[in-house]
């Protein structure tokens, strides 16, 4: 007597289909919805999709089976994702997504770039991943966001594709707590929110572990330097006088004749160029001599301007 066949793909699916359970079909405005949001989040899909370049047609199922709500339990751990998923069988099946995590020597250079600018953790904190963040990770030789050789999934169920329909499914609601919260790949690297903001911190107030480990004391402040808090607790102090700025001349100025004329095709007048810069400081002194309290006398010389103060014509000297 001959072993029996393996069972197929096409076999394991009339399988389940034997079992007459059905899944709640997708409805409403997410029935049809895009994975991937924002350029982080569309990362990650590009590099699911890559790698079931062979077999496309079970990214569509797995697509199905997120937006329908199959996807139950999602959980993301150090380098691990964990869901359960309701197949057509009636016992939900198990997907789990590993992603290769740093070591401490690569959280290093990960932590140089998320901290070589404050804005960058003010943007991480506001949900935003700085692309700078990915390429200065990248430059140190690291890959923050996994590439498609770095997604592992594995199932429960019968199917032998990878990935098969059930991990599909949670690799593209994956890619939803990407765009929710940007800190969700550096923990598929190995740390947590809170770890990433506490290694910051220390950063920040410390100048580095010494020889045995220990964090050693801020750097004191310059004798120069004033803490904010002390300077507002000081009395208000008598403020000095702004300095008086310098008085204009006592006669307009003459614009600088160019050292050389325009070229005859530009169609300009080197005369009436000159005239209109004379008249335009002369309108320049009055202005700056005029009192702003009388605005018919001058400063300096007590005499009204005369009647060529609004024309743009020159009127010599």
């Amino acid at each position: 007597m001959s072993p029996p066949e393996p069972p197929s793909s096409g076999a394991w699916w009339a399988e389940e289909s034997e079992a007459h359970h059905r899944l709640p079909a997708a409805k409403g405005a997410g029935s049809r919805r895009a994975f991937g949001q924002t350029w982080w989040g569309r990362a990650w899909i590009d590099a699911l999709e890559l790698r079931a370049a062979l077999d496309p047609g079970r990214l569509s199922r797995g697509r199905s089976y997120a937006r329908r709500g199959a996807v139950a339990q999602l959980q993301v751990a150090s380098g691990l994702v964990m869901a359960s998923v309701q197949g057509s069988r009636p016992i939900p099946y198990t997907v789990t997504v590993r992603i290769p995590t740093f070591g401490p020597d690569e959280w290093t250079r990960v932590l140089d770039a998320v901290g070589a600018q404050i804005g960058r953790v003010a943007a991480l904190l506001d949900g935003e991943l700085p692309p700078e963040v990915v390429s200065d990770v990248a430059t140190a030789g690291l890959e923050l966001l996994p590439g498609p050789g770095e997604i592992r999934p594995a199932c429960s169920c019968p199917d032998w594709g990878e990935p098969c329909k059930h991990a599909a499914a949670v690799c593209y609601l994956v890619a939803d707590l990407l765009d929710a919260d940007p800190f969700t790949a550096l923990r598929l690297r190995g740390r947590s929110r809170k770890d990433v903001l506490e290694a910051l911190r220390a950063r920040r107030t410390t100048s580095g572990p010494d020889e045995s480990g220990s964090a050693l004391p801020p750097t004191p402040p310059d004798a120069d330097t004033v803490l904010a808090r002390l300077a507002y607790a000081e009395p208000p102090r008598p403020r000095p006088d702004p300095p008086v700025p310098p008085l204009p001349p006592s006669h307009p100025g003459h614009p600088v004749t160019p050292p050389y004329d325009p070229p005859p095709e530009s169609g300009i007048d080197p005369d009436a160029l000159s005239e209109l810069a004379t008249a335009a400081a002369r309108r320049a002194w009055r202005l700056a001599t005029m009192d702003v309290a009388n605005p018919t006398s001058t400063a300096l010389d007590g005499k009204a301007p005369d009647s060529t103060a609004g024309t743009d014509t020159a009127d010599g000297p």
